[in-house]
């Protein structure tokens, strides 16, 4: 039987879902739902849940594990790419330091590749609309902050595969992620409301103009300025997209973090590139995945 699909899995902090793509032209046949990580009680447990999930999006599709060419998984850094091995990752503790591609080898007979998903999300950026940029970043905004970088084409990684970890990087208040990330919009919100209230109900506050929520948005934006200030000045990106559930509220603390990112960046100052927001969602990390397990 022809080995004519890839499966790509994306796994984050607080959910996880699969896609069926054809091998050739890298389109997605079809999604899962997303599934929570908090309903697993252990690694093991959580393993089975994955491959179910895709078992169940196989079935769905009417396909067989003979027919796939190869799986390839999204996760968050740090990680061993070259022997799939999850690392002490802040994001995912269920998988901390975990050989993850050795445990799926045990259910799946086919090609597997483990990568870090803002490597994967700005190579699938990068293919889906920036291929015309040589040096292209990629970074996500939600349970932590994720750097990928693209150049010319192929995803920078560094002798180790551990390039771009930026986000746990120190700095002074801790590491940069600290204030980058959901859980510190949380934090925020509960010391300025004096009660939980979720993010997405923040951010519909600061659209209808709400300053409390507004200058939570814009302290965030501030600190993303400084970053990619810094990212910048050190590679002269032709293009910088933003992904992951905080993205969704660019509108909100674009000018700020533009503003910040000018104040930081003689670079940018005097030729800004081009930072916008995803427009693809999760499909960037699923085509990036599939396409990194190609090159291999």
């Amino acid at each position: 039987m022809k080995k004519d699909i890839i499966i790509s899995v994306d796994i984050g902090g607080t959910t996880f879902e699969s896609a069926v793509l054809n091998k050739d032209y890298l389109n997605i046949i079809d999604m899962s739902p997303k599934w929570h990580v908090r309903k697993y009680s252990n690694s093991e447990a959580l393993l089975e849940g994955i491959c179910g999930q895709i078992r169940d999006l196989l079935k769905k599709n009417q396909l067989s594990d003979d027919q796939i060419y190869g799986l390839s998984v999204a996760c968050p850094g740090p990680l061993d790419s070259k022997n799939g091995i999850i690392l002490n990752t802040p994001n995912l503790k269920l998988f901390r330091n975990y050989a993850l591609k050795d445990k799926l080898r045990e259910h799946f007979n086919c090609k597997i590749s483990i990568e870090n998903d803002a490597n994967l999300f700005a190579l699938g950026e990068w293919s889906l609309a920036h291929q015309e940029e040589k040096v292209f970043i990629g970074i996500t905004l939600g349970t932590g902050l994720g750097f990928g970088f693209v150049l010319n084409g192929d995803m920078f990684l560094g002798k180790n595969g551990m390039a771009a970890e930026y986000g746990i990087s120190s700095c002074e208040w801790g590491v940069w992620e600290s204030r980058i990330c959901l859980e510190y919009i949380k934090s925020s919100i509960e010391k300025i409301y004096g009660e939980r209230i979720s993010p997405r109900t923040i951010q519909k506050y600061a659209v209808d103009g709400d300053h409390k929520a507004k200058a939570i948005f814009n302290e965030f934006g501030s600190n993303l300025g400084i970053v990619l200030s810094h990212t910048v000045n050190m590679l002269d990106p032709g293009a910088i997209v933003l992904g992951g559930g905080l993205s969704k509220a660019f509108n909100i603390y674009e000018k700020a973090m533009i503003k910040s990112i000018r104040e930081h960046s003689p670079i940018f100052k005097r030729n800004p590139c081009v930072i916008q927001e995803s427009t693809f969602g999760t499909k960037s990390h699923m085509v990036g995945a599939a396409l990194n397990l190609k090159k291999k």
